[in-house]
């Protein structure tokens, strides 16, 4: 299961919630109304997934990523 978090002002984490892993962040860029998100492929690996209008609609493109990874074939549970 993964869950949302709120970190700070304007940031939040995307994580597991078996392990507490942190798989997607969504942050306002500074003094804008823009935000931006991104998640993480491995340890060493991130994408960005694009500048959005406001942060319901960027963290639904990092839930939307996962829950196309997650019906992947080649997806690996164990590199996320």
């Amino acid at each position: 299961m993964k869950e949302w978090r709120e970190a700070q002002h304007k940031v939040w984490y995307y994580y597991k919630t078996d392990t507490g892993q942190i798989i997607g962040q969504v942050s306002n860029i500074t003094h804008t109304d823009i935000y931006t998100s991104k998640v993480y492929i491995d340890f060493v690996q991130e994408k960005y997934l694009g500048q959005y209008i406001n942060s319901d609609f960027a963290r639904k493109a990092v839930e939307n990523f996962w829950s196309v990874q997650e019906r992947t074939l080649t997806y690996d549970e164990t590199s996320s």
